[in-house]
Order: structure tokens, then C-alpha cells, then sequence
């Protein structure tokens, strides 16, 4: 049996782990198994390979010479039928520009193509290709500007799903990047799409100057105080005015010294993490998991563990640091969320409605899950499927204007045998937006309303 077809075993038996170190026992030979690997008509080994370049990658395996070679049979995956080799595709992508600096050339390569993902392939596709994006854009000042310019011309077209994409890659590169010059070019573009006549891409800009204050110690004053300005004059509401208050706060006490995490990152585990809940440090872990993706990372797996008070604890840094989770932490996070919309504790109800709201505003993808959640619970009729449903339901409505939404929430409300507090409270908030619904349905609310508050 050849080198290759060895080789081949392990990956159609999905033994990767013995895969892995026959290819790490020969880097050279490794890299032109794996290649031809990559060419292979089965989905399998083709998900295989690229999940051993990921892992290789993340270990230092390989240098700049060996991703030049492998680099483009990943791209060519980017055109495959089956949308899960391309998902794995753009992953592997994103894990090479996550670990190894690339030359100039290769980057702006990449960055063209990644461009084009985000443009043109359906959801989650786009979304990770917009965090591949934007790890080059933070780094890199060419290619931020490139990008810059490839926003404005995408929010000048109609597509809210490209807009929400591309925006994606403007918040992530705000929370990446350390290049001041690159920060105020980002976070001036925000401030101009504040004015956009599309209210989704408002919300968006508006929750990624949230971002960009957080990270205040790389602005220049001018732009601080045009954004307290922009922010004063807006209609956005608390978000709008929160953010101000911030900003005129860094602006009144400038802090003598940049602001930036202390420790080393290998001083950070589960265990500190929930040391530093028990001893009432919230904010500080907030401060770090906002500085340092890997803290964030600790936070999400308290959260998605066993015990109730540390997930609370947990919650409320993540309610605080929505803007800031990736694609792929969102999705494990998703299941627990709503598992707590339908806990008797308000805040726990409406604190996970919060951060899956805030999540939908980020990835189209989730936008679209988080409604068929709130409209199946309504559809379930019980008290606290319906309790939870109008809280998920509320949190989106005022993140988002969407009347065919609404619509469809107003459908379930008019089939409750009775109209709990929580529903009719949502009605009355919601009532200017009701009046643009459907006059049969608006009539069976009001019928509907009026029962209730009479009985």
C-alpha cells in the first residue's frame, strides 16, 4: 500500500487523529499528500484534509512557503457543489490568516476572493468569509481601505444580506485591529452610515461605534467628539445615548496611560474565570473578554456549563459582549438561549432575548433562526412558550423594523385563547407599527385587546 492510499484509509474512516501525525512525520511529503488530497472527488477526504491543515496550521506546523502551495486548491474549494466542503473551505482560510502573517501579494489575493464569498455565497458562507476578511483588514492598511470602499459601494445597493455581511467585516475589524490608523478610518465610516436611509444598516453602524468606544485609547479626540455630536443628533434611542455618554466620559477623563490587558493569556482558565465571578469581578472580566477573544471563549464555556449561577454570571458578561461573538461561538450559544426564554426569572428571559437579538442583527443567518423561534413558541399556545416568544419577539422588533414579522406575530396573538400581560404590554409598544398591518388583522388585535383588558 502506497504513501497515499495509507493515507486515504484513515480520512474515508475518519481517523484523524492517526492522519495527522502521518503527516506530520514528513512535512514535505505531508503537504503534497494533502494537496493531493484536496483533489479528490470524495467530500470526505476533502473535509478531512482541510480539517488537518486547520489543526496543523493552529500547531505552527506550517510556514508561509507551505500554505503558498496549499493555498490555492483551498481556494479552488471555494467553488465546490457541496456547501459543506466550501463552509470548511473558508474556515481553513480564516485559520491560516488567523495564524500565519502572510506576504503582500497573498493577502491582497486572498482578500479579493474572500470579498466575493462574502458577496455572492449564501449564509453561514458569507459570515465566516467576513471574519477571514476582516482579519486581514485589521491588519493590513491597503487592504482595510480596499474594503472600506467595497462597504460604501455594497450599502449603496439593495441587498440587506450583503450589507449585513459587509458590515460584519467593518465590526471585526474594529475589535481587532491595533492600528490607530486603520481604527479611525473604520470607526469614521460607521459614523457616516449612522445618516443611512436603510434602518437595519443604522442599527449595525450604531452597534459597531459600541465596539470601537470600548476601544476609545485608539481614537483621536476629533473623531471622539464628532461621534458625540452624531450620536447626540441621532433618533437611535438608549444604545445611541449610552454610547454618548461613554464617549464624553473618555473625553472629560482621558486616561493618563492606554488601557490594555496585563496578564498573559495562559494566565486565564475556566477555574479564574469563575473566581472572578464569586469575587463580584463582573466588569473585569468583561474588560478582558472584550480585549482578548480566547477570555471571551472561557466566558462562553461557563455559560454552557452545569451550573446555573455561573451561567448567570456568564450571561451578563456576554449580554454586555454580544457584539463581539464570532460565527461559530454564536451557534453553540444559541440552544441555551433559548432554553432560557422560557425561565421563570424575568431577567434571565429578557437577557437572553437581548443577546440572541443582538446576534440576529449580526448574522443574517441567525436573524432568520431567531424568528422561527419566537413564532413557534407564540405557535405553542402555553404561557411560558408565549411569555418567552413575545420577549424573543420584542427584542428583534426594536433592534430591527420588519412589519412582515410583526404581521406574522399578530397572526399568533389573535389565535391565544387569552392575551397574557406580557402580550398585551408588547401591543401597546408596538401599536404605531400595528396600524400599517393588514385592516382585517388589525381588527382582530383590537377585538382581541379589548377582550382582555375587559376581562
Amino acid at each position: 500500500m502506497s504513501a497515499y492510499e495509507e493515507f486515504l484509509e484513515y480520512l474515508k474512516g475518519w481517523r484523524l487523529r492517526k492522519a495527522i501525525d502521518f503527516i506530520s512525520a514528513n512535512k514535505e511529503e505531508g503537504v503534497d499528500l494533502l494537496i493531493k488530497g484536496l483533489k479528490e472527488k470524495d467530500p470526505i477526504v476533502k473535509k478531512g484534509c482541510l480539517y488537518i491543515i486547520k489543526k496543523l496550521v493552529m500547531k505552527g506546523h506550517f510556514d508561509v512557503e507551505d500554505v503558498r502551495r496549499i493555498i490555492p486548491e483551498i481556494i479552488e474549494l471555494l467553488g465546490d457543489r457541496d456547501e459543506s466542503v466550501v463552509l470548511q473551505a473558508v474556515e481553513t482560510l480564516n485559520t491560516i490568516l488567523t495564524f500565519i502573517e502572510l506576504p503582500p501579494d497573498l493577502s491582497s489575493e486572498i482578500s479579493e476572493i474572500l470579498m466575493k464569498a462574502v458577496e455572492e455565497k449564501p449564509e453561514p458562507i458569507n459570515e465566516y468569509a467576513a471574519e477571514g476578511l476582516a482579519a486581514l483588514g485589521a491588519k493590513i492598511v491597503s487592504i482595510a481601505r480596499r474594503i472600506f470602499e467595497w462597504i460604501r459601494g455594497i450599502i449603496k445597493g439593495k441587498s440587506s444580506r450583503k450589507k449585513i455581511a459587509s458590515l460584519r467585516v467593518l465590526k471585526e475589524i474594529i475589535a481587532r485591529t491595533e492600528n490607530p490608523e486603520i481604527m479611525e478610518e473604520a470607526f469614521n465610516l460607521a459614523l457616516d452610515l449612522l445618516n443611512d436611509e436603510d434602518p437595519v444598516v443604522r442599527k449595525s453602524a450604531l452597534s459597531i461605534i459600541e465596539v470601537a468606544v470600548d476601544r476609545a485609547e485608539y481614537l483621536s479626540r476629533e473623531s471622539l467628539e464628532r461621534a458625540s455630536k452624531e450620536l447626540g443628533s441621532s433618533n437611535l434611542g438608549t444604545m445611541a445615548r449610552e454610547a454618548k455618554a461613554k464617549i464624553d466620559d473618555y473625553l472629560e477623563h482621558p486616561p493618563k496611560e492606554k488601557s490594555r490587558v496585563g496578564k498573559e493569556l495562559e494566565e486565564y482558565t475556566v477555574e479564574v474565570i469563575k473566581k472572578m465571578f464569586e469575587r463580584e469581578q463582573h466588569a473585569a472580566v468583561l474588560e478582558l473578554a472584550k480585549s482578548d477573544y480566547k477570555v471571551l471563549q472561557l466566558v462562553i464555556r461557563v455559560f454552557l456549563s452545569e451550573d446555573l449561577l455561573t451561567k448567570l454570571d456568564a450571561l451578563w458578561v456576554l449580554s454586555n459582549a454580544a457584539n463581539y461573538i464570532k460565527r461559530d461561538d454564536a451557534e453553540k450559544i444559541i440552544p441555551q438561549l433559548t432554553e432560557f426564554l422560557l425561565h421563570d426569572n424575568p431577567w434571565i428571559r429578557s437577557t437572553s432575548a437581548k443577546v440572541l437579538a443582538e446576534l440576529a442583527l449580526t448574522y443574517s443567518s441567525i436573524m432568520d433562526r431567531a424568528i422561527k423561534i419566537a413564532l413557534d413558541l407564540l405557535e405553542r399556545g402555553e404561557y411560558k412558550y408565549v411569555r418567552g416568544g413575545i420577549e424573543l419577539a420584542s427584542a428583534l422588533l426594536n433592534r430591527v423594523e420588519n412589519l412582515g414579522f410583526l404581521e406574522e406575530v399578530a397572526k399568533r396573538i389573535v389565535k391565544l385563547e387569552e392575551l397574557p400581560r406580557e402580550v398585551i404590554e408588547f401591543l401597546k409598544e408596538h401599536e404605531k407599527e400595528i396600524e400599517e398591518l393588514d385592516p382585517e388583522l388589525k381588527k382582530k388585535i383590537s377585538i382581541k385587546l379589548a377582550n382582555s383588558l375587559l376581562s
